[in-house]
C-alpha cells in the first residue's frame, strides 16, 4: 500500500472534492482517482460516492472507517521517522513540569551531571499536560509528569514514583491563619488565588470544589509559583498548592485539608509504550527514578 494514496484518500475525506486534493499536493485530478482505485482494489469495497444530484463527493461508511484507521496508520508513521530519527544522536529528550523541576530536579541533576548524562539531555519544561501530548507525538521520549491520580493510558508505559499532598495557604493576617486544619467545606466564600492550567492544580481544585459542593471565587489566575505565594502572602486570597512548593521563608500559613479527597500530587517518570530505550536513556531513568523515591 502506498503511503502517498493514504495521503490522498485522508485528504479527499477532508475537503471532499478532488481538484482541491489535486491543488493541494500539486498533482493532477486522474492522479488521486487512480489512489482511490487502488485502494479499493485492496479493500475490496466502495470508498466514495458521487452524488450527480447535488454534485459533491461522499465518502461511504467504509471509507469513514478506513480513514480512522488511517489516522492511526499516519501517527505511527510519523512516529516512526521521530524515533528513528533520534537514534541517529545520543540526545536524551526530556520533558520537565516546572513545579517537579523545581522540587526535585536540582538533586537529580547533581549526579545526571557526575555521570555524563546530563550533558546529553535537551530539557523541554512545560506543563504535565502538553508534556503527555508531546511524549505521544514522539516529540520527547522521556517525561516526570505530575498528575492528580495515577496516570494510566495504553499508549503510555508510567511509573509512579510517589505522591505528595496539596495544602491549603493564607496569610498569616487572613482569619484563617489561626487553624492547621481544615474542611474544603468551609472555604466556600474565600477568595482563591488560582495557578494556571500549565500545573495540575485547576483539576485538584475542582475536584475537592465538587466533593464539598462549593464555587468559591477565583479572584486571580496567573503562571507563576512565586508570584502566587506573594499574593496570598498580601492576604489579596487564599491558594491550594502542593505543600512541598511552600518554604519558611514564603511568609504564609500552611493548612492541612482533612477532606478524604483520592487527589494527590502524583510524580510518575514515562515513556511510550513498546518504546526501545537507549542505553543512556535507561540509565537516565534509573537515576531519575532513584533520586526522586529518596527525596
Amino acid at each position: 500500500m502506498n503511503t502517498k494514496d493514504i495521503k490522498y484518500f485522508r485528504a479527499l475525506v477532508r475537503y471532499q472534492n478532488y481538484t482541491r486534493v489535486s491543488e493541494k499536493f500539486g498533482i493532477s485530478q486522474p492522479s488521486v482517482t487512480q489512489a482511490i482505485k487502488r485502494l479499493e482494489k485492496e479493500f475490496d469495497v466502495q470508498l466514495v460516492q458521487q452524488d450527480r444530484t447535488h454534485q459533491k463527493t461522499v465518502i461511504t461508511r467504509a471509507g469513514l472507517l478506513l480513514d480512522k484507521n488511517f489516522a492511526q496508520i499516519e501517527h505511527s508513521i510519523q512516529l516512526a521517522h521521530k524515533e528513528i530519527e533520534s537514534t541517529k544522536t545520543e540526545i536524551i529528550r526530556f520533558g520537565l513540569p516546572p513545579i517537579i523541576g523545581t522540587l526535585y530536579f536540582p538533586q537529580v541533576a547533581g549526579e545526571l551531571l557526575s555521570s555524563g548524562l546530563l550533558q546529553k539531555t535537551n530539557i523541554l519544561e512545560s506543563g504535565s499536560d502538553k508534556l503527555l501530548r508531546d511524549l505521544k507525538k514522539g516529540d520527547i521520549d522521556i517525561a516526570l509528569l505530575g498528575s492528580v491520580r495515577p496516570i494510566h493510558f495504553n499508549e503510555i508505559r508510567a511509573v509512579n514514583l510517589g505522591s505528595r499532598p496539596f495544602t491549603i495557604i493564607a496569610s498569616p493576617k487572613h482569619h484563617l491563619a489561626q487553624k492547621d486544619k481544615i474542611s474544603f467545606k468551609e472555604l466556600g466564600s474565600e477568595k482563591f488565588i488560582s495557578l494556571t492550567g500549565r500545573y495540575v492544580h485547576p483539576m485538584a481544585f475542582k475536584a475537592y470544589c465538587e466533593y464539598a459542593d462549593i464555587s468559591p471565587e477565583i479572584v486571580y489566575s496567573t503562571s507563576d509559583i512565586s508570584w502566587a505565594k506573594s499574593l496570598v502572602k498580601e492576604n489579596l486570597g487564599i491558594s491550594l498548592i502542593v505543600k512541598d512548593v511552600i518554604q519558611e521563608n514564603d511568609g504564609v500559613k500552611c493548612i492541612k485539608i482533612v477532606d478524604s479527597v483520592p487527589v494527590r500530587f502524583n510524580v510518575s517518570v514515562a515513556i511510550r509504550s513498546g518504546y526501545k530505550v537507549s542505553e543512556s536513556e535507561r540509565e537516565f531513568i534509573e537515576v531519575v527514578k532513584k533520586m526522586i523515591v529518596k527525596n
